[in-house]
């Protein structure tokens, strides 16, 4: 677990070289209560950068890492005048100096296409959707989607980031079925398969609070997609299934034990092998819900026990 100031610190240190090219510095606190020029403001941790572009805000407000900008000069900039450039995953009770670099890779890139002259083509790219936050997901307003899912384990497995981002530039929106299936669940699985016990624990806290707090497709796409790649292995099935919440290991258990039949390894090549992407196209019952009908309908109407 990290300290707010050591991650901060690391934060600042991993994006000096970008801030500084672009002509920006940090602003010092009024009120500084440490070395940092970090801003306390209730649950909202902020650093304020300004120069000749205009302004540059890094917050840390709850589990989210967001960047705000504005061209407007900055001795003339207000905070109604700053506007949302990229939200990251972050918390510190899961991150590490790995962690750290990632974001702060992310925060350089967005800073640069923004406001570098040098990084023209990345001024172009598309702004990716925003995750669901925490706060949204836990008071009801709003489900985890297939996109914060992508968002978080990208965040554990930087890897990802690129063919995460790929993925929306090529369809203009995020088809995460394509995405788990190329690249999202082969990291999950060489983590449980890995054995490393606090590994485990890290995925699964991920993992139980989106399955927990998302939507059907999202739990399909946890349920099937991404852990039905255990292939009903009972070593694996037995590892993943100590770090599981309650909502989750039958499901699981259960899509594990039908993708191991015929019907099921013929439905799991359907998956690995889908129809041409066409936009706009009416929604069906997902592959979660006729997997689960499948293993129901094998245990007499009744999941198992």
């Amino acid at each position: 677990m990290m300290e707010l100031n050591e991650a901060l610190n690391a934060v600042l240190a991993g994006i000096d070289s970008s801030v500084k090219a672009n002509g920006f510095t940090a602003v010092e606190a009024k009120e500084k209560t440490d070395e940092l020029p970090v801003i306390h403001d209730g649950e909202h941790s902020y650093i304020d950068f300004v120069g000749e572009k205009g302004k540059i805000r890094f917050e840390i407000f709850g589990n989210q890492a967001l960047l705000f900008y504005t061209d407007v000069k900055s001795d003339e900039a207000t905070d109604e005048d700053l506007v949302k450039a990229s939200v990251n995953y972050f918390n510190l009770e899961e991150f590490d100096q790995k962690d750290i670099k990632s974001l702060c890779n992310e925060l350089n890139e967005t800073i640069n296409a923004k406001f570098g002259t040098a990084n023209a083509a990345a001024s172009k790219s598309k702004k990716m959707p925003t995750p669901v936050s925490k706060t949204a997901a836990k008071n009801g307003s709003q489900a985890y989607d297939g996109n914060t899912l992508a968002n978080r384990l990208s965040a554990i497995y930087p890897e990802l980031k690129e063919p995460y981002r790929a993925n929306f530039e090529k369809y203009d929106e995020f088809l995460p079925e394509e995405f788990f299936v190329d690249y999202g669940a082969k990291p999950v699985i060489n983590t449980i398969r890995s054995g490393n016990a606090s590994e485990i624990k890290r995925l699964f806290k991920i993992l139980n609070d989106i399955y927990e707090n998302g939507s059907s497709d999202v739990q399909g796409l946890i349920a099937v997609t991404i852990l039905g790649e255990m292939n009903n292995d009972p070593v694996l099935c037995e590892r993943a299934a100590e770090y599981m919440c309650e909502d989750m290991k039958e499901p699981v258990l259960l899509v594990n034990k039908f993708l191991a039949t015929s019907r099921g390894k013929k439905a799991k090549e359907k998956l690995k092998n889908p129809p041409a992407y066409k936009p706009k196209k009416e929604k069906k019952p997902g592959m979660f819900a006729q997997m689960m009908n499948e293993g129901m309908a094998q245990n007499g109407g009744m999941p198992p026990m």
